[in-house]
This record gives C-alpha cells, sequence and structure tokens, in this order.
C-alpha cells in the first residue's frame, strides 16, 4: 500500500513539474515577442532619417563636377536597402512622414486620406534620360501591416504622386493611385491605377469601364514638351474631381490637347461619358 502511495505521489510531482515548465516555456516565447515588438515600436524614425539623408547625400556628391560612379552605386545600393528595411521592419513607418528626405527629393511618397495606403518611390540612379524608379508599396490589411516592395531592373517603372480615394456601393475603399514614367526627356507617362485592400494583399480592382472593357489601369503617354509651362510638378493629366475622373487627350503625336476623357464615378466603377 505504502509503495502504491509513494508511487502516485511521484507521478503526480513530475506531472506538476512538467506542466511548470511548459508554463515557462510559453511564457519565454511570449516575452521574446514582446520584446521584438517592443525593439520595432521603439526605433527613432527622426534618427533614422537622418542616415539615409547623409546616404543620399553621399549619392548627390557622387554626381557634382567630379562625378564618381563607383559611389554612385554604392551609395544608391545601400539608401534602397536601408530605407527597405527601415519599412520592412517598423511598422510606424506607414504614419512617418519623411519629410527631410521628401524635401530632398530623395523619396517620393503618396498617402491615403484613411491612412491605410501608403506609396513610395525613389530615383535607383541607374537611368540615364530613362529613369529607374523603386516601388513599395506598404497598407493595413484588418490590423496587419504588408509590405509590398518592386525594385527596377528592366522595367523603368514609374514614381508615385498621389492617391485619390472612393467608396463603393459595398462600403469599400477603392484607391487610385497615380504615378509618373519618365522615358526620356522627352516622353512621359503618366498612370492610374486602382487597388482595393484584401483580406491579405493588395488586389488590382477593375473600375475604368470604357466602351469595350473594364479595365484596372489606364496610361496617358505623352510629349513633356508639349506640357512643360505648365506650372505643377508632376503634370497633372488625369484628376479627380466630385467623382469626375478626367484624363487628358493627346493627339497623334503624343501632344497634351485641352480635351479630355470624362469618367464618371456611380458607385461601382468609373463610366466613360465622351470627350470634353
Amino acid at each position: 500500500m505504502k509503495k502504491t502511495y509513494y508511487l502516485l505521489l511521484t507521478l503526480l510531482v513530475f506531472a506538476c513539474n512538467k506542466k511548470a515548465d511548459e508554463t515557462k516555456t510559453i511564457t519565454n516565447s511570449s516575452t521574446e515577442n514582446n520584446k521584438t515588438a517592443e525593439k520595432t515600436d521603439t526605433v527613432d524614425l527622426s534618427a533614422e532619417e537622418n542616415k539615409l539623408l547623409k546616404i543620399h547625400n553621399n549619392i548627390s556628391n557622387s554626381m557634382g563636377n567630379m562625378r564618381n560612379d563607383s559611389l554612385l552605386a554604392s551609395s544608391s545600393q545601400q539608401f534602397s536597402d536601408s530605407l527597405s528595411y527601415l519599412i520592412k521592419n517598423n511598422n510606424s513607418t506607414l504614419n512617418y512622414p519623411f519629410e527631410k528626405l521628401q524635401k530632398e527629393n530623395a523619396l517620393k511618397m503618396a498617402t491615403s486620406a484613411d491612412k491605410k495606403l501608403r506609396v513610395y518611390s525613389w530615383d535607383n540612379n541607374s537611368g540615364g534620360t530613362m529613369r529607374f524608379f523603386n516601388q513599395i508599396y506598404q497598407f493595413d490589411a484588418n490590423g496587419n501591416i504588408t509590405v509590398n516592395e518592386s525594385l527596377a531592373s528592366n522595367d523603368s517603372q514609374a514614381y508615385f504622386s498621389k492617391i485619390y480615394t472612393v467608396q463603393n456601393k459595398s462600403n469599400e475603399s477603392i484607391y487610385l493611385v497615380i504615378s509618373n514614367s519618365i522615358l526620356s526627356s522627352k516622353y512621359s507617362v503618366q498612370h492610374i491605377n486602382a487597388y482595393k485592400i484584401g483580406t491579405e494583399n493588395l488586389q488590382s480592382a477593375a473600375v475604368f469601364k470604357t466602351k469595350t472593357n473594364t479595365l484596372d489601369k489606364i496610361s496617358v503617354e505623352y510629349d513633356f514638351f508639349s506640357v512643360v509651362d505648365r506650372p505643377e510638378r508632376p503634370v497633372e493629366l488625369i484628376t479627380l474631381e466630385n467623382n469626375t475622373l478626367k484624363i487628358s487627350l493627346v493627339d497623334d503625336k503624343q501632344n497634351v490637347t485641352s480635351k479630355n476623357l470624362i469618367y464618371e464615378w456611380n458607385g461601382d466603377v468609373f463610366i466613360y461619358k465622351g470627350v470634353k
């Protein structure tokens, strides 16, 4: 009887110790996660921006009178790597203004009115008159901050300038992202791309209904010298006001005319209304 009693007591003590060890492991794991989150949340973004600004100054210096292509390439790569790492690993960048980098034209950035989508772009300095732009899309998908990066290689891509937002009948936000490609000193392209934020990703949204198709993007290729005297930069060839989307019409020589293609938002799509 005593042997049975001692055996049961031993098993009970062993079970309690094992349970305590399991609880300790879970607690440690949770603590480690909290430390990681705390580290992310407490990064001094102003100090990080100053570091990026210093790298950008190296880029500018390398393009001066004593051009240094080796320094230009290494500094440009360092800037891209550092900026990408900062945005990918710090959710708070979604609301940080990056005013210094924007003022120095080191970074182009646009944020949606609801603060759920932000797009970043910067010249990677690998082009000539055709400019190559790296891009980052950062968005809030149901509380999860997600980053999509697109580095320019064979495709020169574009820099971002504005985000318009409309609400559809299902109360979803449709984001209209304006971007600009520089193909040469003469030819440029302005784009409008429509997106909505899904449960985990950024989705293209086909909302531009033409006479024959429903598109998720529209582009205007134009001769920059036909609008060079206009004061705004970038030149605004695609605008949205009071649910009316205006897209500049170009002639057969790609000169921008005074007329626009008109689209009206009906709560589901932008319906083509004609030329005005």
